[in-house]
C-alpha cells in the first residue's frame, strides 16, 4: 500500500527497546545499502514551538537567505494543532508568529514565495468537525489569514501552492471524503475555485508548480490516495488531465517541479518503491529511480522534488525499515542529467527521521524539511541543507 502524505501529522513509529539495534544498524546503513557515504547534506538547527509535536511539511526558498518552512505544532497543554512557520535568514532559523483561524486544528501543508514580500502558505482549518481550506500570506512584515474558497459544505484541503507573482498564485488539494480534485487561483484580490477534471473514482492533487501564468502543472493520485498517478495541466484557459504512464498496483505522485515547458519532474511512490516521472514537452515517461532499502526489508517513499538546473535535480523522502520496527530514515536522490543516484543523508538521534518537502533557490543550494523523533517520543522539526547541488 502506498503512503499518501498529502496531510499533516505524519505518525513516527515509536522505537522503545530498539535503541541498541538502531545504533549499530544506522552506522552501517549507508555502506550496506550501497549508498555513497560522502553526503553533501548537513542538519541545520531549527526551533520547536512545543515539547510535544512539531513538524515541517513544506519549504520554499526565495533565495539562499530567505527561506520559509511551514507545518504544524501542538503543545502538551493544548489538544488543537496550530500553524507553524519558520524562516531562515541565511544564518539562523527562527519561528515566527503565525495566525490561526478559530480554536480548532490549523495545519499548513505547503509554502511558496516569489519575493521577500510575497509568500503563501496553504493547508486546512477545522470548522466544527469539517476541514476547510486555509491560506496565509506574508507581505514582508507579517503573516495573515486570507479568505479562501471551498466547494460545498464538506471537507476541503489544500496541499500544494505555487506563487507566480503578487497577482497570480495557485493552490491545489482535494474535496470530500471520496475526493475530487481542487484548484484555486489568486488574482491579486481573492481566491476562487477554478474547475478541474476529476478521474473516474475520484482524485487528489498534492502539489503544483508553474513555468508561467499559462503553463502550470499539478500532480497527485487517482482515487482517495494512491490508486494511480495523476497529472493535470493549466494552459492559461482551463485545466486538463494529461496521461501518465500506466503502473500496475498502488502509485501516487507527491511533488512536482517545473524547470521549463519541456522539462518537468514529478516524484512519488509505486507500492514500496520510489517513483519519478519526467515531462519532455510532449509526454510523461517513467524514469528508473533507485531504492536504498530493499523491498524485502521495507518501503521507499519520495515526498519532495526540486531542481537547481536541468542536470541537477533532487528528490527527497524516507525509507521505512520493517526489520527495525518501522524505523524511518531520510532519503535523498540526485539526477545528474543521465541517471538518478542515492546520496547519503544524515539523521539525528536514533529515532525516525523523514523528509516531506524540498526546494532550491538556485546556486547549488537545496533545502529539505521534515520531522524527527526526539527524546521521549516527541516530534521535532528537521531541516537539511546542501550547498553542493
Amino acid at each position: 500500500m502506498g503512503k499518501w502524505i498529502g496531510r499533516l501529522r505524519v505518525a513516527i513509529v515509536g522505537l522503545a527497546g530498539l535503541t541498541a539495534i538502531v545504533l549499530g544498524s544506522v552506522a552501517a546503513s549507508a555502506t550496506s545499502l550501497g549508498v555513497n557515504p560522502l553526503t553533501t547534506w548537513t542538519i541545520q538547527p531549527t526551533p520547536n514551538r512545543s515539547n510535544d509535536f512539531n513538524q515541517l511539511s513544506g519549504v520554499s526558498a526565495n533565495t539562499a537567505s530567505d527561506v520559509w518552512a511551514v507545518g504544524t505544532f501542538r503543545g502538551p497543554s493544548s489538544f488543537a494543532f496550530k500553524t507553524l512557520i519558520e524562516h531562515f535568514d541565511g544564518t539562523t532559523w527562527k519561528a515566527l508568529k503565525s495566525p490561526n483561524s478559530g480554536t480548532l486544528n490549523n495545519e499548513l501543508n505547503a509554502a511558496s514565495a516569489d519575493s521577500s514580500t510575497d509568500a503563501w502558505a496553504v493547508g486546512f482549518q477545522v470548522v466544527g468537525s469539517v476541514d476547510r481550506t486555509l491560506t496565509e500570506h506574508w507581505n514582508g512584515t507579517r503573516w495573515s489569514v486570507v479568505a479562501s474558497a471551498n466547494v460545498g459544505s464538506g471537507r476541503n484541503d489544500l496541499r500544494g501552492v505555487a506563487a507566480v507573482s503578487p497577482g497570480d498564485a495557485w493552490a491545489v488539494g482535494a474535496v470530500g471524503v471520496t475526493d475530487a480534485t481542487l484548484a484555486e487561483h489568486w488574482d491579486g484580490t481573492s481566491w476562487a475555485v477554478v474547475p478541474t477534471p476529476t478521474p473516474l473514482g475520484g482524485g487528489t492533487l498534492a502539489a503544483v508548480a508553474a513555468v508561467s501564468s499559462s503553463d502550470v502543472w499539478a500532480v497527485g493520485a487517482v482515487g482517495d490516495g494512491d490508486d494511480g498517478t495523476l497529472a493535470e495541466h493549466w494552459n492559461g484557459t482551463s485545466w486538463s488531465i494529461v496521461s501518465t504512464p500506466a503502473i500496475s498496483g498502488d502509485a501516487l505522485l507527491s511533488s512536482v517541479t517545473a524547470i521549463s515547458s519541456s522539462d518537468v519532474w514529478a516524484a512519488g511512490s509505486k507500492g514500496s518503491q520510489t517513483l519519478t516521472e519526467h515531462w519532455n514537452g510532449t509526454s510523461w515517461s517513467l524514469v528508473p529511480s533507485p531504492n536504498p532499502l530493499p523491498t524485502t526489508k521495507g518501503n521507499n517513499f519520495l515526498t519532495g522534488v526540486t531542481a537547481v538546473s536541468a542536470n541537477d535535480v533532487w528528490a527527497v523522502g524516507s525509507t521505512l525499515d520493517f526489520t527495525l520496527g518501522g524505523l524511518e530514515q531520510t532519503m535523498t536522490l540526485h539526477w545528474d542529467g543521465s541517471a538518478w543516484a542515492v546520496v547519503a543523508s544524515p539523521n539525528q538521534g536514533t529515532g525516525s527521521n523523514l523528509l516531506l518537502g524540498a526546494d532550491s533557490p538556485g546556486g547549488g543550494v537545496v533545502f529539505a524539511a521534515g520531522t524527527l523523533q526526539g527524546a521521549g517520543g516527541t516530534n521535532r522539526t528537521l531541516v537539511l541543507r546542501t550547498t553542493n547541488g
